[in-house]
């Protein structure tokens, strides 16, 4: 009997995807007679692809374009606010066409119960006039989801127990709760309607560092338990890799490298990705000598990007083109993209050839 090879088998189809995804928001001025004066360019072109059960870790500066990348894929920005081109794609429905369709909001609904997000601040993203059983309870009572108070209460109470809560708990007010059980109690709310896909905007990036691996674990736990799919979005690579099967690192809104969680931080090859891998600390006495690289300036401005690679006025292995052509994502190794033309080439620059300083494009 002759076995199918793996080759053959077909690929199932990402649970959710993007293809050209851009975001603009423009810029106004003129209070009686207004006028266009540019375009902040959030997003500008990417394509991902999330699969079923997995957890892809978008990662990079404040300001690159991360929450912005999450919040397009939920279709959080009403007309008029930004700008949204390309398309989103989840379960062979394009939600850019959707939204913006005359009864987009109607034709959304039923998604939204699928698209869940869990934000950044537990402080700002609860109602401090409301209680916990009406935090939670809201997304199913807005969704007719629940056929009585009893059923209502019995849910809630159900909720905060599966994020480690005590049900006793559902009366309280959010001034009464710490930062990591405020979270929880957003996680419980992003969970109410049983979502497919999460979307996790630095979910731990204001909370203390006793608590993080608390909540990074019972989000794995969720994700294990429930067949949830994230989008783990983050500025902390160390965090990121233990709990990402993919890592996505982008820079003033590109994908600059995208491989295995593991790939990209053991083995970077992007000169943007080896900086911030270089600056997350590791706890190995051994490791205390290891070159840190320091990127010179700031990120430049998404109102202005510059011309060909946006990296290019920070990178220490510039070249001619990088100044003049844009590079694209491409897979230089098997499941492994990088957009950078020296890369694409060939070349292969390690942390270990970096000077302390950039002092120009170092030797091959």
């Amino acid at each position: 009997m002759t076995m199918q090879t793996d080759s053959s088998i077909p690929k199932p189809e990402p649970l959710i995807a993007t293809h050209g995804l851009r975001v603009h928001f423009p810029i106004y001025q003129g209070r009686i007679v207004r006028r266009r004066t540019g375009t902040v360019r959030a997003v500008d072109g990417i394509d991902l692809s999330i699969d079923q059960g997995e957890t892809l870790g978008l990662v990079g500066e404040s300001g690159c374009g991360k929450s912005t990348t999450g919040r397009a894929l939920l279709q959080l920005y009403p007309p008029g606010v930004a700008e949204v081109y390309g398309d989103v794609i989840y379960r062979r429905q394009d939600l850019v066409q959707l939204g913006a369709s005359a009864d987009g909001q109607r034709r959304m609904r039923p998604l939204r119960r699928d698209l869940q997000i869990i934000f950044q601040d537990p402080y700002a993203s609860l109602n401090p006039r409301m209680t916990v059983q009406q935090i939670v309870g809201e997304p199913l009572k807005v969704h007719g989801l629940a056929k009585s108070r009893a059923s209502l209460r019995q849910e809630v109470e159900h909720l905060l127990d599966t994020v480690g809560m005590s049900p006793s708990m559902a009366s309280r007010y959010p001034h009464e709760f710490s930062g990591g059980q405020r979270q929880r109690i957003g996680i419980a709310r992003a969970l109410a309607l049983r979502p497919k896909f999460v979307v996790c905007d630095e979910p731990i990036s204001a909370l203390d560092v006793s608590i993080q691996a608390q909540i990074m674990n019972l989000m794995a736990e969720l994700q294990e338990r429930l067949g949830l799919t994230y989008l783990f979005i983050a500025h902390d690579l160390a965090a990121v890799r233990h709990i990402s099967d993919r890592i996505a690192v982008m820079y003033l809104g590109r994908i600059a490298e995208l491989s295995k969680a593991e790939t990209v931080y053991d083995r970077p090859l992007h000169p943007y990705t080896q900086a911030l891998i270089s600056a997350v600390p590791v706890p190995d006495p051994s490791q205390k000598n290891r070159t840190r690289i320091r990127l010179d300036g700031e990120i430049p401005s998404p109102l202005n990007p510059p011309m060909g690679c946006r990296f290019h006025n920070r990178c220490r292995y510039v070249e001619p083109d990088c100044k003049t052509m844009e590079p694209q994502l491409m897979e230089v190794e098997p499941g492994h993209f990088v957009a950078c033309h020296p890369v694409q080439r060939g070349e292969r620059f390690t942390v270990r050839e970096a000077p302390a300083r950039p002092l120009g494009r170092a030797a091959k």
